[in-house]
């Protein structure tokens, strides 16, 4: 259990920091619009949905995988939409 959660938050903190990168830091390219947040947080929930069916199919181990997945991209939609 613990290590699932670990997985997840490092999948999560990877995420967070490329989307930060490429999206927001003005180093590769402009900052994006305010707008790119809505289809980010369109993908988190798709990806929390995915980790909520791996968990009860028969690929547990891939949960944690989308959990990450759903947290860094959903959590840094919201973070945008909220603090930019």
């Amino acid at each position: 259990m613990t290590q699932n959660l670990l997985r997840a938050a490092a999948v999560a903190c990877v995420i967070a920091a490329l989307l930060y990168l490429r999206l927001d830091s003005g180093l590769l390219m402009e900052p994006a619009s305010r707008l790119v947040s809505l289809p980010l947080a369109g993908l988190g929930a798709m990806f929390g949905a995915g980790a909520w069916a791996a968990s009860l199919s028969g690929y547990p181990a891939r949960a944690p995988w989308f959990a990450g997945l759903a947290v860094g991209v959903g959590g840094y939609a919201l973070a945008r939409l909220l603090i930019v």
